[in-house]
């Protein structure tokens, strides 16, 4: 009854390349900034992007992608949700 799977490999477009560089790139200026810009205390409930060196605020994932990709039409921006509540994470390797 299991189907085979075939995993394949394949070397990746330039212009995909491009775009895992841009969301890569954002999400790090994210990380970085996240602290400074008091994005865990300002905007629980609400989702972020960030995009272009920017951070972007909105109610709706759709509407703060709309919003960076307004600003930065050529960027692929890293968007997140803020929980309401803080939360513990554990990390195990």
């Amino acid at each position: 009854m299991n189907q085979q799977v075939t995993i394949e490999e394949h070397e990746m477009p330039p212009e995909m390349a491009g775009i895992f560089e841009q969301a890569r790139r954002n999400l790090f200026w994210f990380s970085e900034n996240a602290e400074r810009l008091e994005v865990y205390k300002r905007y629980r409930g609400r989702y972020v992007a960030a995009a272009g060196g920017e951070l972007f605020v909105a109610d709706t994932p759709e509407e703060v992608r709309r919003l960076a990709q307004e600003k930065q039409p050529d960027e692929m921006p890293h968007v997140r949700y803020i929980p309401r509540e803080k939360r513990y994470r554990i990390y195990a390797c």
